[in-house]
């Protein structure tokens, strides 16, 4: 077994459904959820958006391999309204990063291993730059620490609130 740290988000106009929906269909079928963050809310990041996104992390504990857990999160996504190709299409005519969906679901870390592929990039490689992901994570997983990272998710969190503070001045 091994403990695994999700990232859940919506945007979708039901986003906290759809965020508990898929942390259960997670628990059902990836992995025993062994701590649940509470929920957090943020702006669009990379695209504009009317609505907030809904954002919780997870640990859970799975048998799976990163890949497998990596295709059941894909499943799980496609199953409750996510279709990849038309979000590529209006983030392209929009000429924005990203564009609104109704899930997304991340594996920030897969045990201690760090993976850099095609397929998979962990640990996540945005987390230290994203408060929206530092949030929740550093609730469940805030001293977890990653051979390939310098800081906690719980000090990178510090940091960050520290720059926003001083920008704000």
């Amino acid at each position: 077994m091994v403990e695994v740290v999700l990232l859940f988000g919506s945007n979708d106009t039901h986003a906290a459904d759809i965020v508990n929906r898929a942390v259960e269909v997670v628990s059902l079928t990836v992995g025993k959820i062994e701590r649940l963050s509470g929920e957090y809310v943020s702006e669009a990041y990379g695209f504009t958006s009317e609505r907030e996104f809904v954002n919780r992390a997870a640990v859970i504990t799975t048998s799976c391999d990163a890949y497998e857990v990596l295709r059941r999160i894909n499943l799980i996504e496609a199953l409750l309204g996510r279709d990849r190709d038309e979000e590529r299409r209006i983030s392209a005519q929009r000429n924005e990063m990203y564009a609104s969906r109704p899930i997304d679901i991340d594996i920030i870390f897969y045990g201690d291993k760090t993976f850099d592929d095609q397929r998979l990039t962990i640990p996540y490689h945005f987390l230290y730059e994203r408060e929206y992901a530092l949030q929740p994570v550093a609730e469940v997983a805030g001293q977890w620490r990653h051979a390939a990272l310098t800081l906690t998710p719980s000090e990178a969190l510090a940091i960050l609130e520290r720059r926003a503070t001083e920008i704000s001045r």
